[in-house]
């Protein structure tokens, strides 16, 4: 059970107070040695929102544009990868206005859109100070937020979704594809300009023009007194020669900027700054009002506790507060519990210290909120043990966009996990047309051309992680175009692709490190080769079974639930093929590492062969788990070969089980519908988005050893998981929350370990507060058993009406102790670009 308490006196379950920490945040003495790991360590009225989201991928693109340390005084923060941080160049920061429409663009240019039925000429036009892209006809109209744009694709870089349309060649340098988010999911916008100069204008402008924006955004987080001369000329009047800002202009920054706070704060803080009475604000007193609003009463407690603990006693009265080098190194070795060298220190102490080289308070706010300070630790993955030793970051149904049963099959799908870091994808084989296609066989998904996706893969595969991708193959199509699926990945991936063993006798399966840029194939065996290999125990082996490792009809090879069906009726497709296919020689020789296999029995010969791989549904790899005999021999047989779990053909909604339950049991590949970022997802990305993002984590030492089960079970695990929920920072206002509607957000903290159930605590609520509510409440929790690499902590951020809208999971391993700004995601796992939780993390054996 989650022990919790407030970090001051008792306070009612909901509160409008900025409450600030008081002494219990450092219950845990600074004095006290702890041991210390290493490191290398607004809208205008009516327009859209400009809370921007952006995928992992654009995200980190992004952050190296920025070049930006993410350190501020302002309430909020980027998540960078890097564990150092440069300042913003000087050409990065944000201009004064935005970049000028063209006024053809603004009146609207011709553009053909292009849908899987339609090619309809529409005119299109950019409306800066809305913030929106809009195309109308005679007979329709359509509209986005420039802020929910993900992509802007031109050229070759969209030579999938041209040549998936069939339009020519011929059209490739005029046509643009804009992949953007909807509340639900990604959408893509194809267009193709009429000429070459409307072409350039839009896609300059529209680049310009998001980059722009981002940049508003980000300049409530600019240090110093940047910000203040960056929407000083924006929003003022001038009379009489006189310029001033009147509380009017202020409210439109405010929305702008996302300062979801009550306009009773607002106006109070306006009052405050307004020191003549005039009803304006000069630039002085415009420069008062931003430093109030961007003011952190909770971390001003903590740097004067800081000083009390840390400073000799003769310090303490001085005015002017500042925290020495010592003193700085002390807080570091001490509260954030990491060791840290002298140079290093150095070098962060004086990138934060003001013009007068003084560590004040707004330094000290700077460096928490930047990448020195992140919440993840740097870890560097140990690449060298055998492919059987790791979990690997897998795909389910990759090709789906949406719902399993009636979602569209793209390209995009794989390019997004790809980006993401997945190292295992699915290709669902079916016969076309014009030749082999991925579809959800039997169901109303769309299908594609298997050619265009081993060719994005080829293309995106290496991008994120240069360690090796599998490729799960499962087969319903012919012969004739397996033949040809064998041809297009040999002559796309070249000496890529892995076609015989690096050696005839195998001890072990080669590691991550020895597979680097390979493609691996997951496919059972052709019949041919069953008969001409059985017994052989050098490679490969299989039960000499037609059927394909997965089906459309079997969740599995117990065939106890339906994947495809599921009541559904078989949508037509041309020529008509059966729901699975013998493996054809040349297409089953490619599975050299990985070979799939049916479930028979754990003892049985194909079970001890070296490169076999099993695969199971959610259901029976449960079911398996539930007596212990076979529990036993599946935790022994993930020690050294390797096995996949997919998800249950019942989540017709495509949600995910919690892989966790995989995990524990030794399981490689814990595949997942990576289109619902659930729980299951969340904890995916916990596990694989950190440290060198290879897709690659080593098991627990008790997952891939006797040795290390055996001293696993002897020791007595217990610690003590410490969680100060301190703040929130520009929280993004809930869509379905009108202007005038409250805003109410409180904070739930989950903990998921492999040995106990569910653990949860609720902040209370505070009032009308999104911009930097105060909770400061503590909770605490015992957690025990030996698999504490596989516990995990989320945090979910709630609404008014008790909705989520905002995530962040975390494995507690791998987060640093500490005070730190955690990042916030939407619920399609996209990070919030400025919206972060203060917390204070701390871990202790028992």
């Amino acid at each position: 059970m989650f022990e919790t308490q407030p970090l001051r006196s008792p306070s009612p379950h909901t509160s409008t107070d900025h409450q600030i920490p008081g002494r219990a945040l450092y219950e845990e003495t600074m004095d006290e040695p702890r041991p210390t790991p290493s490191v290398s360590s607004l809208r205008s009225p009516g327009s859209p929102s400009i809370m921007r989201r952006l995928s992992r991928g654009a995200m980190e693109k992004f952050q190296s544009r920025r070049k930006s340390s993410t350190a501020s005084t302002g309430p909020v923060t980027r998540r960078s990868s890097s564990s150092s941080a440069q300042p913003p160049d000087d050409d990065d920061q944000p201009s004064d206005a935005p970049p000028e429409v063209p006024s053809s663009l603004a009146n609207g240019v011709p553009f053909l859109r292009i849908t899987r039925r339609k090619r309809i000429q529409y005119m299109f036009s950019i409306d800066a100070e809305k913030g929106t892209l809009s195309w109308d006809s005679k007979t329709k109209k359509g509209e986005i937020s420039i802020d929910s744009i993900k992509e802007i694709r031109v050229a070759d870089d969209a030579r999938n979704y041209r040549e998936e349309f069939k339009i020519s060649a011929e059209h490739e340098n005029l046509w643009v594809t804009i992949l953007y988010t909807t509340e639900k999911k990604l959408k893509g916008l194809h267009i193709i300009a009429l000429s070459k100069d409307s072409f350039d204008q839009f896609v300059s402008t529209l680049r310009r023009l998001l980059k722009y924006r981002q940049d508003v955004m980000s300049s409530l987080s600019i240090p110093g007194e940047q910000f203040v001369h960056v929407h000083w000329p924006t929003y003022i009047t001038k009379e009489e020669g006189e310029e001033r800002l009147s509380y009017e202009g202020v409210e439109k920054l405010a929305r702008r900027l996302h300062v979801n706070c009550s306009k009773t704060y607002l106006r109070q803080k306006f009052t405050e700054a307004d020191v003549d009475r005039s009803g304006f604000l000069d630039f002085e007193e415009f420069r008062n009002f931003v430093k109030m609003l961007k003011h952190r009463a909770e971390i001003v407690q903590i740097f004067k506790r800081v000083r009390e603990v840390t400073a000799p006693r003769e310090e303490v009265a001085v005015e002017d507060e500042t925290l020495s080098l010592e003193m700085f190194k002390g807080f570091i070795k001490t509260v954030q519990r990491q060791s840290i060298d002298e140079s290093l220190a150095l070098k962060i102490y004086y990138k934060f210290v003001d013009e007068y080289q003084r560590f004040t308070v707004d330094s000290f706010t700077d460096y928490l909120l930047s990448s020195y300070n992140a919440v993840h630790k740097p870890v560097e993955g140990e690449l060298s043990r055998p492919l059987n030793e790791y979990y690997i970051s897998s795909s389910h149904n990759t090709y789906l966009l949406g719902r399993q049963v009636v979602g569209d099959s793209s390209v995009e799908a794989y390019i997004r996990v790809l980006q993401r870091g997945c190292r295992c994808v699915e290709l669902d084989c079916w016969d076309g047309v014009d030749g082999p296609v991925i579809s959800h066989g039997r169901t109303f998904t769309s299908e594609i051309s298997f050619a265009d996706v081993i060719s994005a893969i080829h293309k995106f595969g290496f991008i994120s992680s240069p360690y090796p991708l599998i490729l799960s193959l499962e087969i319903h199509c012919s012969a004739e175009n397996q033949m040809k699926m064998t041809e297009i990945m040999k002559s796309t991936f070249g000496d890529k692709l892995v076609t015989s063993p690096a050696a005839l006798k195998l001890l072990s399966l080669p590691s991550p490190e020895e597979l680097k840029h390979k493609v691996l194939i997951k496919v059972k065996a052709s019949d041919e080769e069953n008969r001409d290999m059985l017994g052989n125990e050098t490679f490969t082996a299989t039960n000499g079974t037609s059927e394909s490792t997965e089906t459309s009809q079997s969740e599995d090879n117990s065939g106890t639930e339906a994947t495809g069906g599921n009541g559904i009726i078989p949508r037509r497709r041309k020529p008509k093929s059966s729901g699975t296919s013998k493996i054809a020689k040349s297409l089953g020789d490619l599975g050299v590492y990985v070979r799939g296999v049916k479930y028979r029995n754990f003892s049985l010969p194909e079970s001890r062969t070296l490169t076999h791989c099993f695969s199971f549904g959610e259901r029976s790899f449960n079911s398996i788990c539930k007596d212990e005999e076979s529990l036993s021999q599946l935790e022994n047989h993930n020690k050294r070969y390797l096995m996949r779990v997919y998800p249950s053909g019942f989540r017709l909604t495509s949600s995910n089980y919690e892989p966790i339950v995989c995990w524990k049991r030794g399981v490689q590949m814990a595949a997942l519908n990576w289109q619902t970022y659930d729980i299951g997802l969340q904890m995916n990305d916990a596990m694989f988005s950190v440290g060198d993002r290879s897709g690659y984590v080593l098991k627990p030492e008790m997952l891939r050893t006797v040795k290390g089960h055996h001293e696993a079970a002897t020791k007595l695990h217990r610690r003590k998981f410490l969680l100060d929920v301190i703040s929130a920072q520009q929280l993004p206002r809930p869509k379905d929350l009108k202007p005038d509607d409250a805003f109410d957000p409180s904070v739930e903290v989950e903990l998921f370990t492999a040995d106990g159930p569910v653990q949860r605590m609720r902040t209370r609520v505070v009032r009308n507060n999104g911009f930097n509510p105060i909770w400061n409440e503590r909770m605490s929790v015992d957690v025990s058993g030996p698999l504490f690499e596989l516990a995990f902590v989320r945090f979910q951020v709630y609404s008014t009406d008790g909705s989520v809208f905002a995530v962040f999971c975390g494995r507690l391993v791998n987060l640093q102790h500490g005070y730190r700004h955690v990042p916030l995601f939407d619920m399609q796992g996209e990070q919030f670009l400025f919206s972060t939780l203060f917390v204070r993390i701390s871990v202790r054996d028992e």
